[in-house]
Protein backbone atom coordinates (compact mmCIF):
# COMPACT_ATOMS: atom_id res chain seq x y z
CA UNK A 1 0.00 0.00 0.00
CA UNK A 2 1.40 3.41 -0.96
CA UNK A 3 1.82 6.26 1.50
CA UNK A 4 -0.99 8.01 -0.35
CA UNK A 5 -3.42 5.14 0.15
CA UNK A 6 -2.49 4.83 3.82
CA UNK A 7 -2.91 8.57 4.49
CA UNK A 8 -6.11 8.65 2.43
CA UNK A 9 -7.55 5.90 4.64
CA UNK A 10 -6.66 7.85 7.81
CA UNK A 11 -8.10 11.08 6.40
CA UNK A 12 -11.29 9.25 5.43
CA UNK A 13 -11.61 7.78 8.92
CA UNK A 14 -11.16 11.22 10.46
CA UNK A 15 -13.65 12.85 8.08
CA UNK A 16 -16.19 10.04 8.20
CA UNK A 17 -15.96 8.96 4.56
CA UNK A 18 -13.78 9.27 1.49
CA UNK A 19 -15.10 11.86 -0.94
CA UNK A 20 -13.49 13.99 -3.65
CA UNK A 21 -12.29 16.61 -1.18
CA UNK A 22 -10.57 13.99 0.97
CA UNK A 23 -9.00 12.39 -2.13
CA UNK A 24 -7.60 15.72 -3.39
CA UNK A 25 -6.84 17.17 0.05
CA UNK A 26 -4.73 14.16 1.00
CA UNK A 27 -2.59 14.51 -2.13
CA UNK A 28 -2.39 18.31 -1.72
CA UNK A 29 -1.26 18.03 1.92
CA UNK A 30 1.32 15.36 1.08
CA UNK A 31 2.71 17.51 -1.73
CA UNK A 32 2.88 20.58 0.49
CA UNK A 33 4.68 18.77 3.30
CA UNK A 34 7.09 17.01 0.94
CA UNK A 35 7.91 20.29 -0.80
CA UNK A 36 8.67 21.79 2.63
CA UNK A 37 10.98 18.86 3.44
CA UNK A 38 8.57 17.42 6.02
CA UNK A 39 7.17 13.89 6.36
CA UNK A 40 3.44 13.57 5.56
CA UNK A 41 1.49 11.93 8.37
CA UNK A 42 3.95 13.04 11.04
CA UNK A 43 3.52 16.06 13.29
CA UNK A 44 6.14 18.75 12.71
CA UNK A 45 6.20 21.57 15.26
CA UNK A 46 7.71 23.92 12.68
CA UNK A 47 4.59 23.73 10.49
CA UNK A 48 1.61 26.07 10.35
CA UNK A 49 -0.97 25.50 7.61
CA UNK A 50 -3.53 28.02 6.36
CA UNK A 51 -6.49 26.33 4.65
CA UNK A 52 -8.60 28.48 2.36
CA UNK A 53 -11.90 26.57 2.44
CA UNK A 54 -14.05 25.08 5.18
CA UNK A 55 -14.88 21.92 3.26
CA UNK A 56 -13.66 18.32 3.14
CA UNK A 57 -10.23 19.22 1.80
CA UNK A 58 -9.44 20.93 5.12
CA UNK A 59 -10.13 17.72 7.07
CA UNK A 60 -7.67 15.90 4.81
CA UNK A 61 -5.06 18.63 5.35
CA UNK A 62 -5.57 18.44 9.12
CA UNK A 63 -5.25 14.64 9.08
CA UNK A 64 -2.15 14.45 6.87
CA UNK A 65 -0.26 17.40 8.39
CA UNK A 66 -1.32 16.61 11.98
CA UNK A 67 -1.94 20.32 12.52
CA UNK A 68 -4.85 21.49 14.67
CA UNK A 69 -6.88 24.54 15.64
CA UNK A 70 -6.28 23.83 19.33
CA UNK A 71 -2.51 23.87 18.87
CA UNK A 72 -2.77 27.01 16.72
CA UNK A 73 -1.00 25.24 13.85
CA UNK A 74 -4.04 25.13 11.55
CA UNK A 75 -5.52 28.44 10.39
CA UNK A 76 -8.84 28.43 8.47
CA UNK A 77 -9.09 31.45 6.18
CA UNK A 78 -12.62 31.03 4.71
CA UNK A 79 -11.69 32.18 1.18
CA UNK A 80 -13.69 29.41 -0.52
CA UNK A 81 -10.65 28.23 -2.54
CA UNK A 82 -9.13 24.76 -2.88
CA UNK A 83 -5.71 25.86 -1.63
CA UNK A 84 -3.50 25.70 1.44
CA UNK A 85 -0.36 27.52 2.52
CA UNK A 86 2.41 25.71 4.37
CA UNK A 87 4.71 27.80 6.57
CA UNK A 88 7.91 26.72 8.30
CA UNK A 89 7.87 29.01 11.34
CA UNK A 90 11.58 28.39 12.03
CA UNK A 91 12.78 29.55 8.60
CA UNK A 92 9.86 31.69 7.40
CA UNK A 93 9.71 29.68 4.15
CA UNK A 94 6.15 29.45 2.83
CA UNK A 95 4.43 27.87 -0.15
CA UNK A 96 0.83 27.99 -1.32
CA UNK A 97 -0.49 24.83 -2.98
CA UNK A 98 -3.43 25.34 -5.36
CA UNK A 99 -5.61 22.50 -6.68
CA UNK A 100 -5.60 23.11 -10.45
CA UNK A 101 -8.47 20.65 -11.05
CA UNK A 102 -10.85 22.68 -8.90
CA UNK A 103 -10.64 25.43 -11.52
CA UNK A 104 -11.27 23.24 -14.57
CA UNK A 105 -14.65 23.31 -16.25
CA UNK A 106 -14.05 20.04 -18.14
CA UNK A 107 -13.99 17.73 -15.10
CA UNK A 108 -15.64 14.34 -15.53
CA UNK A 109 -18.70 14.61 -13.29
CA UNK A 110 -19.43 10.87 -13.78
CA UNK A 111 -16.08 9.72 -12.33
CA UNK A 112 -16.64 7.47 -9.30
CA UNK A 113 -14.75 7.99 -6.05
CA UNK A 114 -12.83 4.76 -6.72
CA UNK A 115 -11.83 6.00 -10.19
CA UNK A 116 -10.81 9.36 -8.73
CA UNK A 117 -8.67 7.66 -6.08
CA UNK A 118 -6.95 5.53 -8.73
CA UNK A 119 -6.33 8.55 -10.99
CA UNK A 120 -5.03 10.80 -8.22
CA UNK A 121 -2.83 8.03 -6.78
CA UNK A 122 -1.17 7.54 -10.21
CA UNK A 123 -0.90 11.21 -11.21
CA UNK A 124 2.24 13.12 -10.19
CA UNK A 125 1.40 15.96 -7.79
CA UNK A 126 3.05 18.48 -10.14
CA UNK A 127 0.27 17.80 -12.67
CA UNK A 128 -2.51 18.36 -10.12
CA UNK A 129 -1.29 21.35 -8.15
CA UNK A 130 0.50 24.64 -8.58
CA UNK A 131 3.13 25.64 -6.01
CA UNK A 132 3.46 29.37 -5.35
CA UNK A 133 6.26 30.73 -3.18
CA UNK A 134 4.64 33.21 -0.83
CA UNK A 135 5.47 35.43 2.10
CA UNK A 136 3.31 35.10 5.22
CA UNK A 137 3.53 37.46 8.18
CA UNK A 138 2.30 35.71 11.31
CA UNK A 139 1.39 37.80 14.34
CA UNK A 140 3.21 36.49 17.43
CA UNK A 141 -0.24 36.04 19.05
CA UNK A 142 -1.09 33.52 16.32
CA UNK A 143 1.92 31.27 16.92
CA UNK A 144 1.59 27.97 18.80
CA UNK A 145 2.29 28.15 22.52
CA UNK A 146 0.89 29.91 25.54
CA UNK A 147 -1.22 33.06 25.06
CA UNK A 148 0.85 36.23 24.93
CA UNK A 149 -2.11 38.53 25.69
CA UNK A 150 -5.08 37.89 27.96
CA UNK A 151 -7.61 40.67 28.66
CA UNK A 152 -11.09 40.94 30.10
CA UNK A 153 -13.82 42.59 28.02
CA UNK A 154 -14.90 45.90 29.59
CA UNK A 155 -18.54 45.19 28.62
CA UNK A 156 -19.37 41.48 29.11
CA UNK A 157 -16.50 40.56 31.42
CA UNK A 158 -15.44 37.54 29.35
CA UNK A 159 -11.77 36.70 28.83
CA UNK A 160 -10.25 37.37 25.40
CA UNK A 161 -6.92 35.78 24.47
CA UNK A 162 -4.29 36.05 21.80
CA UNK A 163 -4.71 39.73 20.92
CA UNK A 164 -8.22 39.20 19.55
CA UNK A 165 -9.59 42.15 21.51
CA UNK A 166 -10.37 45.66 20.28
CA UNK A 167 -9.39 48.88 22.02
CA UNK A 168 -11.76 51.82 22.35
CA UNK A 169 -11.30 54.71 24.72
CA UNK A 170 -8.42 52.89 26.38
CA UNK A 171 -10.59 49.86 27.23
CA UNK A 172 -10.47 46.33 25.80
CA UNK A 173 -13.56 44.76 24.22
CA UNK A 174 -14.30 41.33 22.77
CA UNK A 175 -15.39 41.22 19.13
CA UNK A 176 -19.00 40.43 20.11
CA UNK A 177 -19.33 43.56 22.21
CA UNK A 178 -17.27 45.72 19.85
CA UNK A 179 -18.85 44.93 16.50
CA UNK A 180 -21.60 42.37 16.94
CA UNK A 181 -21.80 38.62 17.17
CA UNK A 182 -22.99 35.56 15.34
CA UNK A 183 -25.12 34.68 18.40
CA UNK A 184 -27.74 36.47 20.46
CA UNK A 185 -28.22 35.73 24.16
CA UNK A 186 -31.83 34.88 24.95
CA UNK A 187 -33.05 36.02 28.34
CA UNK A 188 -35.34 33.46 29.94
Amino acid sequence: MSDYMELLKKAGEFHGDICGGIVMGTKLAMYGMETMGMKPGQKDKRLIVFTEIDRCISDAVLSVTRTSLGKKSLKPMHYGKFAATFVNIDTGEAIRVVDLGANKKDRDENETTEELIERINKTPAEELFEIQKVSVKIDPNDLPGKPLEIVTCADCGEVVMDGKHHLKGGKAYCTSCFSGSYYQIIDE
